[in-house]
């Protein structure tokens, strides 16, 4: 099995799938193919042995929140947003990594974030959404987002040997560093069904933690089912921690996921976590996470869609839950992507405003996005792109004194240019065109 590491546009790509994936690529587009969605070989995804992989990505955009009359003002941070006016941003730029040695026993990821330059600790304007101590901002990600080393003791068995475009009948693999505790569906930024820039409500909720330090886990494959397990340091940082840096914590916290692939075409998952040393008055917690990713082709369309529930059970506090339905389909020249997501969340209101857990707030997304340059021989693309939410606010939360909200409804419109680049290259150092071996 072939690996294909990256966020918005992969998964995980068998070398039996190439030739049929790529006479539907036009010869010059930059996109690539893939087929099941796991965003990474680690933690628990075997592949690419004798290979190396790099790849690069990033959104430059306008986006207008779309509520006048309301001021993002967070603690600590330095800065406000007006959320009626059109904010020029940065996001999701990252480079990446990945290479295993030719034997399938070793292999290693790294991933840097450059979100601490260009979004800063005051994160950028989502209404809706929280997180490591912002209310309607996303915060910014670390700049060593991964940094994860796996050993595959199985590699050396007639059943567990793995090489380029084939992997064994089984898998074993122990893994460790900065990265992903084994929870949930593939993270937004790493699956084929979330292609835009924003970032789901529900995202610390059946997601979190994905750049956590130390994580140590292991992950058995036993043909189309996966049994994984992770410890973990679970800090949840605030706006004056900086993200140039790891943050290590005792690994206290643990995490455990069942998830298997159905006729090639869907992926079940069901896990939990136990979450213990917060930090920053954040209590105990136990998390759920229930999914559903299917992929399908359709008259040489690709399908990707994801059905999604969490909760989170604090030791002290209300329960909240989160849930949402995404899809993208890409034409077959795969220049032309099209998005939509549907999501309730139930947030952990601040202080300010009274604490508790709101009723849900609705989110309900489009986007669209053309490739309007690409080249296969450079492998790099730009796209150009638009989307737009309609974020409906509880009742609860409007109409009183501020920091109360305005109104009970904004449209949050986002347009901007896409940049992202791919290069697969054999254990020699040769490039490989896109999935061709």
């Amino acid at each position: 099995m072939l690996l294909v590491v990256c966020a918005q546009w992969s998964g995980r790509v068998r070398a039996a799938d190439a030739p049929a994936e790529s006479s539907n690529v036009a010869d010059d587009a930059g996109a690539m193919p893939y087929a099941t969605p796991r965003q990474t070989l680690i933690p628990g995804t075997p592949g690419m042995a004798g290979g190396f992989h790099l790849m690069v990505n990033g959104f430059a955009h306008l986006q207008d929140p779309g509520l006048s009359g309301y001021t993002i003002d967070n603690p600590g941070t330095g800065r406000t947003f007006d959320a009626g006016r059109t904010q020029p941003l940065v996001t999701d730029d990252w480079v990446m990594g990945y290479g295993r040695e030719a034997h399938g026993w070793i292999e290693g990821l790294v991933m840097l974030n450059f979100e601490p330059a260009t979004v800063g600790s005051a994160g950028y304007p989502e209404l809706g959404q929280s997180g490591e101590g912002l209310w309607d901002a996303q915060h910014s990600h670390q700049f060593l987002h991964q940094l994860m080393v796996a050993f595959h003791p199985l590699a050396g068995t007639a059943g567990g040997a793995a090489r380029m475009g084939q992997e064994g009948a089984f898998d074993l693999s122990v893994f460790a560093g900065q990265g992903s505790a084994t929870i949930g569906p593939p993270i937004f930024m790493h699956r084929a069904s979330s292609p835009g820039p924003s970032v789901p409500r529900k995202h610390h909720k059946g997601e979190n933690p994905h750049e956590t330090f130390p994580v140590l886990g292991a992950a058995f494959r036993a043909g189309a089912t996966w049994i994984e397990a992770s410890v973990f340091g679970d800090r949840e940082l605030t706006p004056a921690d900086s993200r140039w840096v790891p943050h290590p914590g005792a690994p206290e916290s643990l995490a455990g996921r069942l998830r298997h692939i159905f006729g090639e075409v869907l992926e079940g998952q069901v896990s939990g976590e136990r979450l213990r040393d917060q930090g920053d008055g954040e209590p105990d917690a136990w998390q759920a996470s229930a999914s559903l990713y299917g992929w399908h082709r359709w008259r040489d369309w690709r399908l990707d869609g994801l059905l999604d529930w969490a909760i989170d059970v604090p030791a002290l506090g209300a329960n909240a839950n989160g849930a949402l339905v995404e899809l993208a389909a890409r034409d077959p020249s795969l220049r032309n992507i099209f998005w939509a997501r549907s999501e309730i969340n139930q947030r952990e209101e601040p202080a300010s405003r009274g604490g508790g857990v709101s009723s849900p707030w609705l989110f309900e997304t489009l986007g669209a996005e053309h490739v309007v340059t690409s080249s296969r021989r450079a492998g790099l693309q730009i796209g150009l792109y638009g989307e737009a939410t309609y974020v409906q606010i509880p009742s609860a939360l409007v109409g009183g004194a501020p920091p109360d909200y305005p109104a009970s409804h904004a449209i949050t419109l986002d347009v901007g240019l896409h940049l992202f680049g791919m290069w697969m290259l054999d254990g020699s150092l040769r490039r490989m065109d896109n999935m061709e071996m």
